[in-house]
């Protein structure tokens, strides 16, 4: 799974992707991105954040998607 997967899967448990930006603490240009696949990997926290924030919407984190080992975007 993809980080554009992870967004959408967060997505059809009904958060927009407005909702799921205010969550993580980020823009909505961010999560816009990482949706459409002009980032693939967010930023070590970031990513974190997400997985907690789907997590939140019953989404499960899948073994093959974990935050970037980076500090950058």
């Amino acid at each position: 799974m993809q980080w554009k997967d992870y967004i959408a899967a967060i997505a059809e448990k009904g958060a927009s992707q407005s909702q799921i930006a205010k969550q993580a603490g980020c823009g909505q240009a961010t999560i816009s991105d990482l949706a459409s696949g002009k980032t693939r990997e967010p930023r070590h926290s970031l990513g974190e954040v997400l997985l907690r924030v789907g997590r939140r919407y019953g989404v499960k984190t899948p073994k093959t998607i974990k935050p970037s080992e980076t500090t950058e975007a």
